[in-house]
């Protein structure tokens, strides 16, 4: 038998030598903790390599330095990991009075994007956040803008004709789905590689439901200005719903058929930007034949550039139709002239 002093004794041995092991093993472990950290975060960070690519969300490889400055964001050429292909990533903005606003666009372009599953629209891959800011992945389009793509001499009437209707469909579509794009002109229309054309640039798109004056007086986006290619209620302020986009396909048309601006067009023949009457339509009508355009596409894109909405064409559709049809134009009501 061992004395009792001696077995407690060999107990509070044994209890020091536990607690000095698990001070020791915890000591260690913190250690390995601390010098792992930083090695973590610097595999993590968008540090550039040589050929200067950021990794961003572990998938996209982001190429420096930015492809383009757009108004309301940055665009980036990328690599997808996950399929091997080119896309395109949009972050908002930076360095203005502005920021939250383009943020807020951005964002809302990526809600829109997500819902509009149209050949004609670009195409949506993804969002998200990383490192505090928001990304936008959406197709890499093979082409290029119709205003870049612009050669010396206007483009042949069938081919704008073609174009049209294909943007008229994606118009359609998109009007349908309770969305207007506000900003159509030769700037945010892609033509691809194939010779197919698609909208882009949903950055001041607004839902249809809610796109009237009352409710859109605090988005500073409700006047939209494209110098040269201005549309009435976006310039100057006004209801707005799908007819909008329609006016600005109208004068794209003009723009690719002439290479002029429309609303120059429309200040030399009658002194102002927009015909505000069925007689100034006319002298737009006679202005486009004398350049060798045919009768039917010079009043349909006459009609889809009146100052009044309600004198355009009332949707997509019925635009096409007449574009495509041999019996337009039908019967007319005399446009008045707005003050």
């Amino acid at each position: 038998m061992w004395p009792t002093n001696d077995i407690v004794l060999l107990i509070a041995l044994v209890y020091t030598v536990l607690a000095i092991t698990i001070i020791i093993l915890l000591a260690l472990r913190n250690r390995k903790s601390h010098r792992s950290r930083p090695e973590q975060q610097k595999a993590e960070a968008p540090t550039p390599s040589a050929n200067n690519i950021y990794v961003v969300n572990r998938r996209y490889e982001l190429m420096a330095p930015p492809h383009k400055q757009g108004g309301m964001a940055t665009i980036w050429l990328a690599l997808d990991r996950k399929t091997s292909k080119g896309c395109i990533i949009k972050t908002p903005r930076r360095g203005t009075p502005m920021d939250n606003v383009y943020l807020d666009k951005l964002m809302l372009e990526a809600r829109y994007l997500k819902k509009l599953k149209h050949p004609g629209i670009v195409k949506y891959l993804d969002d998200f956040y990383y490192r505090g800011e928001f990304h936008l992945v959406i197709e890499y389009l093979h082409g290029e803008t119709l205003l870049a793509a612009s050669p010396r001499s206007p483009f042949v009437e069938q081919q704008v004709i073609v174009w049209a209707s294909q943007l008229l469909d994606a118009l359609s579509y998109t009007h349908a789905a309770g969305v207007i794009h506000r900003d159509v002109n030769p700037k945010n229309i892609m033509v691809n590689s194939d010779g197919m054309v698609k909208l882009i640039d949903f950055g001041t798109a607004k839902d249809l439901n809610h796109a009237g004056k009352d409710k859109a007086s605090h988005d500073p986006f409700t006047q939209i200005t494209n110098k040269g290619f201005d549309i009435p209620e976006l310039f100057l302020g006004g209801d707005i719903d799908q007819r909008c986009d329609l006016c600005g396909l109208a004068q794209t048309c003009i723009y690719l058929l002439t290479l002029k601006q429309p609303n120059e067009i429309c200040l030399n023949l009658f002194k102002s930007n927009w015909p505000r009457s069925y007689s100034e339509a006319r002298a737009l009508v006679g202005y486009l034949i004398s350049l060798g355009i045919s009768e039917r596409t010079a009043k349909c894109l006459a009609q889809g550039t009146l100052f009044s909405p309600n004198n355009r064409f009332a949707d997509a559709r019925a635009f096409q139709a007449a574009l495509l049809s041999d019996a337009y134009p039908a019967k007319h009501v005399e446009a008045r002239p707005q003050k």
